[in-house]
């Protein structure tokens, strides 16, 4: 009797302990798998810096290659049911699907630049036996745009999906950040990393954008949904992508922030890579530009820019209702808006 009333006045305790835990386990003390890929795929090319993956199935169609960020890991162009643009691709008319990986960098590849970069997307197009359609994400899609730029007939088709390319339009937050924040700071920053810009930085500085969204109203989210097992296996597939770490290229990411976010030089023709200047008017491919409506990172009329600056006869616009990740991984995205997206492409290359 007495156990049994010990053990009822214990519960309340007992259970608020276990919640305690849970949470903990959920947001500080997890142990992250690395993110891994979802579709069937085989590596056909692989060096320090990336791998390239092949997703294809049968038949006979051009290749289409998709680019992800070097930020974080690539992913999450696979990143599950759903939520994989590489399947939608597969799904909807395209035989033959690759996609980059890019490795995190290391002290010896600390002096990457953004040319190393292009050579490495050119290459894969090379391996793929190009042209391809081209589809950058994010950072992907600018490095996707200049490659066009510069080599025009090594694409198809351009798609450029939450890629920065006009980087003082709009209200975005790492423009603010940019404008304000001294470059001996992001110096700093790589210094402390030993010559490259950590992932973790970069993760942080990303949450430091949304500070009561991140620190507070997240963390309250979860503890309200502790007991939905499908909203909590949602948010940890999605945090554990989120919190693995990926780091850049010191020498890569100052000129990004220097060239790019601070003196805005590829929308203004005097950014130059490979040797040459990069002149987007030499783009004329098919070209698809792909926005998220509540993008905080990439606001549409960053990326509307390119269709002034091409001069593609052919060019869809596409504004998803999603943040920046969900223009290329929400269900809503992958549903309802790349299947169009991907008809698109084929329709105009076809009687291009």
């Amino acid at each position: 009797m007495l156990a049994e009333m010990t053990r009822l006045a214990l519960r309340p305790a007992l259970e608020w302990q276990d919640r305690q835990r849970r949470f903990l386990d959920a947001t500080v003390l997890r142990d992250r798998p690395a993110p891994r890929w979802t579709t069937a795929n085989r590596v056909i090319a692989e060096n320090a810096v990336c791998r390239l993956r092949d997703f294809s199935q049968a038949g006979a169609s051009a290749p289409l290659l998709i680019v992800p960020p070097e930020v974080n890991h690539s992913a999450i162009a696979d990143f599950g049911p759903g939520q994989s643009l590489v399947a939608a691709a597969l799904q909807n008319g395209f035989g033959r699907v690759a996609a980059l990986e890019w490795k995190s960098a290391t002290r010896e590849s600390a002096g990457r630049d953004i040319d190393d970069s292009l050579l490495e997307i050119r290459q894969a197009i090379e391996t793929l036996g190009g042209p391809v359609h081209l589809v950058g994400l994010c950072q992907g899609g600018w490095e996707s745009a200049m490659l066009c730029a510069l080599e025009p007939a090594l694409c198809r088709s351009l798609t450029l999906v939450a890629a920065p390319i006009d980087f003082h339009a709009g209200l975005g937050l790492i423009r603010a950040v940019s404008a304000v924040m001294p470059m001996a700071a992001y110096q700093a920053l790589v210094t402390l990393g030993g010559g490259v810009m950590r992932g973790d930085f970069i993760s942080l500085g990303f949450d430091n954008l949304l500070p009561l969204e991140r620190y507070a109203l997240k963390s309250l989210a979860v503890y309200n949904h502790l007991d939905d097992q499908e909203w909590m296996a949602r948010f940890l597939e999605m945090e554990d992508w989120y919190r693995t770490p990926k780091d850049l290229p010191g020498r890569l990411y100052l000129r990004v922030v220097q060239e790019l976010f601070k003196e805005n030089r590829l929308i203004e023709g005097r950014f130059f890579a490979l040797g040459r200047r990069v002149e987007l008017a030499r783009v004329a491919c098919p070209l698809a530009l792909v926005a998220g409506s509540r993008d905080h990172i990439t606001p549409p009329p960053q990326l509307w820019a390119m269709e002034h600056a091409a001069r593609s006869r052919h060019v869809l616009r596409e504004e998803i209702p999603a943040g920046h990740v969900g223009t290329f991984m929400g269900r809503v995205a992958i549903e309802k808006h790349w299947p169009r997206i991907f008809r698109w492409l084929q329709e105009k290359t076809s009687c291009a």
